[in-house]
């Protein structure tokens, strides 16, 4: 059973020294952040450790920051939320799956999991977030994570002991390549990609003949260099820790307008550190991932913006043609002959296309040194 403990001095000094430098974390294209807390932690605060994988400047750092100072505020100290960055290990595969685990096991209290990394856990609720080309844009991922689509998806996390506080928007996912562009199947048949590991995930890349590979961080970067994986699945946002993506030679090539699907995250707390709080400290915790939700929504960056960016920092952004899109459709297709067989999936698909078709489309990615090809 995992315990809250009490706030050591360093536990204490951790927290206030980060709240003190929450106003620097911001997403793409926003002058806005955190602002820092007024108070400080108490000497017999309880704290959670909440996990992640993910470490730098990328969205899940801004988001834990943000839910800790939401939750050291509205508790007057009395709960503190102490991130542990990297939570997976170093030089890992599976590196989602371990911190899910970690939280599953109680080894954390909490945890921002990436929704897809749960259905090899054998939560299958959040599938359809996968399904290929349907959740495309940041205007339909601000949708999707609202409560009206989110809690039924976030109910199937009892089942492994854990509670679904919220979804955290994170952002659109495209394919690059370290070779020539991926404009077609034909270009991406038989190609090793590196993609963090999920059931869906995977059977996506396959289906378009791709070899997914779920790669820890030096394997990618001696595979990109050997010439044994020819490119990623990821987001541009994402696009600076892409082995060459911002070298002289901009070898990272994005396809700018095949999304193939978006990642969002889940907060979740065990269900044991859950119960060993009381009603408002629970309640505390529900309102704080609220409020990060809605922050983070509206600082969301769309594709295009991202593109502009990885342009500037010296990347290759190409475009598909409209025929070439529907060979990649196409080729996806069986995806959700399977998926469809499960009838919460297929209902929430059908909930997100009827949804996308009536979101207002993002602005048009516009391509950059794509004319070299």
């Amino acid at each position: 059973m995992a315990k809250l403990k009490p706030a050591t001095p360093w536990a204490a000094s951790l927290a206030f020294s980060m709240l003190l430098t929450l106003a620097a974390c911001t997403y793409e294209e926003s002058t806005e952040g955190p602002t820092p807390a007024v108070t400080t932690a108490v000497a017999n605060a309880k704290v959670l450790r909440i996990g992640t994988q993910d470490d730098g400047n990328v969205p899940t750092r801004g988001q834990i920051e943000e839910f800790a100072r939401q939750v050291q505020e509205r508790s007057g100290g009395n709960l503190v939320i102490e991130p542990v960055f990297r939570a997976g290990g170093d030089q890992v595969r599976g590196w989602d799956q371990l911190v899910a685990q970690r939280v599953m096991t109680g080894d954390l209290e909490m945890a921002v999991i990436p929704a897809r990394t749960w259905d090899t856990e054998g939560v299958l609720s959040f599938r359809a977030l996968s399904a290929p080309f349907l959740v495309t844009s940041s205007a339909v991922i601000k949708e999707a994570v609202k409560p009206e689509y989110a809690q039924g998806m976030l109910a199937g996390l009892k089942d492994v002991g854990v509670t679904g506080l919220a979804m955290f928007p994170d952002g659109p996912r495209v394919l690059f390549s370290f070779t020539t562009p991926i404009l077609s199947p034909d270009d991406i048949r038989g190609m090793a990609i590196r993609a963090p590991l999920s059931t869906t995930t995977y059977a996506v890349l396959e289906s378009l003949g791709a070899l997914p590979q779920d790669l820890a961080d030096q394997e990618f970067g001696e595979g990109v260099e050997g010439g044994k994986v020819g490119g990623a699945e990821s987001s541009l946002g994402y696009a600076s820790n892409l082995p060459g993506a911002l070298n002289k030679t901009g070898h990272a090539i994005a396809t700018g307008n095949l999304v193939v699907h978006s990642k969002i995250n889940t907060i979740v707390i065990n269900e044991k550190a859950r119960a060993a709080l009381n009603a408002d400290e629970q309640q505390i915790l529900q309102d704080a991932a609220d409020y990060t939700r809605e922050w983070a929504s509206s600082l969301l960056a769309t594709v295009s913006a991202e593109a502009r960016k990885y342009c500037q920092d010296g990347g290759k952004v190409v475009m598909a043609t409209e025929e070439q899109l529907a060979g990649f459709r196409n080729a996806a297709a069986p995806v959700y002959t399977t998926l469809d067989q499960d009838a919460g999936t297929r209902n929430l698909i059908a909930k997100l296309r009827d949804l996308a078709a009536n979101t207002p489309a993002d602005p048009a990615v516009e391509p950059c040194d794509y004319d070299t090809y």
